[in-house]
């Protein structure tokens, strides 16, 4: 199985859009999913449909059957980032928790739709997987223990119609090649944007970089990369955005900036910006809550949880599956879970009796303790690991899975297994 399949999609309306879905590996248990559409003649995408973005989906079965074409809920989710409409280049990007051999050989096809507004008006569509060949190709030269970092967005209340009060959320820098970072913001909706606002919401809200700090303001950035994000469907069910940034990850996380979530790409909508955040240079080391060391963890099946990568120090995971971790009292951490929550969920426990201390899918004993200050996300946890916490905390494991579970210690503490015969010391 090659590392790369690439589809035509086919336009469908006379405005002639068409472009390319392609799956690239990203590892032994999920894939990078990015769709690119192209304007004919030279067009900018933007002069075609301005105000708008284009939802993609995954839909089960051929574009010509007729039954059962719905978007794909199982084995993963079908949603894809939405294309965002005023962004000249037409690209979006979506990580999906299935290896690329699924894919390869999964019986459905590809809808990019004209909007929200007008979902059923499909503007270009291609069968993928068992339905079509496609084109193999090379897979993208991912770097050696790739990095991450996330930023928190804060709720700012607005005069919109959409999530009027402000809602928090997270923007997240995964590092792909040494040019190449898939930057993925989400929002804490519980669920789609439609169920948290108990309607129906016709329009995808999108995501900027731009120049300074929230407090100065500044532009979209344009050089040295483009700032523009993705857009979130609104009936997402995770709702969040990815797209693939032509900047390294050193330069994204120095750079001084932030991000702007806005209800809608509509001139009378994008004013109402309903989340924001610092980020790079002007958020400081670390990233969600400040954090000074991001630990990413993958699950290798059901069976077992593998760290590959930690940024902000040394010593702090031993090796093979399970390793023991090595934490320091008084730094703040922060668990970018590649594992994915909805599959393994990450936990922090007194042994194993079950007995959560921080837990990103139900409720740890110590996630109100204010010296903690316990948050979590669709993509991780972040915690200050106090002496209370050091002193309850003996293993880390996955809710689902009790095979996936390995030992805590504090850091100088007795467990042989940590730090110092590790790959990330």
């Amino acid at each position: 199985m090659p590392d790369q399949i690439s589809y035509d999609l086919a336009a469908q309306t006379d405005d002639g859009i068409s472009g390319t879905v392609t799956f690239w590996r990203n590892g032994p248990n999920s894939s990078l999913v990015t769709v690119d559409l192209e304007a004919p003649d030279g067009q900018g995408l933007e002069k075609i449909f301005t105000g708008v973005s284009h939802p993609v989906h995954i839909h089960n079965n051929s574009v010509s059957d007729d039954e059962n074409v719905g978007i794909v809920q199982d084995p993963f989710n079908g949603y894809l980032s939405a294309v965002n409409g005023r962004s000249a280049s037409g690209t979006t990007a979506r990580k999906i928790d299935v290896p690329i051999e699924d894919l390869a050989s999964f019986n459905g096809h590809v809808n990019v739709h004209e909007s929200p507004e007008n979902i059923g008006n499909v503007l270009a569509q291609t069968d993928i997987g068992a339905n079509e060949n496609g084109t193999r190709g090379q897979g993208l030269n991912f770097v050696d223990d790739r990095r991450t970092t996330t930023y928190p967005l804060e709720a700012s209340p607005t005069d919109g119609s959409v999530l009027s009060d402000g809602v928090s959320g997270t923007v997240r820098f995964e590092e792909l090649t040494d040019s190449q970072t898939l930057v993925t913001y989400s929002l804490d909706t519980d669920g789609s944007v439609n169920s948290a606002t108990s309607g129906t919401v016709e329009v995808a809200q999108i995501g900027h970089i731009h120049e300074n700090t929230v407090e100065q303001g500044g532009g979209i950035v344009e050089s040295p990369f483009s700032g523009y994000l993705g857009a979130i469907a609104p009936t997402d069910p995770d709702a969040r955005s990815s797209r693939i940034i032509e900047a390294g990850f050193d330069d994204l996380t120095g750079y001084s900036g932030y991000v702007n979530i806005h209800e809608a790409v509509a001139d009378d909508r994008r004013g109402f910006v309903f989340a924001q955040g610092n980020i790079g240079a002007n958020a400081g080391s670390g990233g969600s809550g400040g954090a000074d060391v991001t630990i990413t963890v993958d699950n290798v099946g059901n069976s077992a949880w593998e760290v590959t990568g930690v940024s902000g120090a040394s010593g702090v995971a031993g090796s093979g599956d399970n390793p023991s971790l090595t934490l320091e009292t008084g730094k703040r951490y922060r668990i970018d879970n590649n594992g994915m929550r909805s599959a393994h969920p990450f936990a922090v426990e007194t042994g194993t009796d079950g007995d959560y201390l921080l837990n990103q899918d139900g409720d740890g004993s110590l996630e109100g303790n204010s010296g903690i200050s316990y948050e979590e996300d669709s993509e991780g946890i972040t915690f200050t690991y106090t002496q209370t916490l050091a002193d309850q905390a003996s293993a880390y494991q996955c809710t689902f899975h009790t095979s996936m579970e390995g030992n805590v210690q504090t850091d100088g503490g007795g467990d042989s297994g940590g730090g110092g015969d590790g790959p990330y010391n």
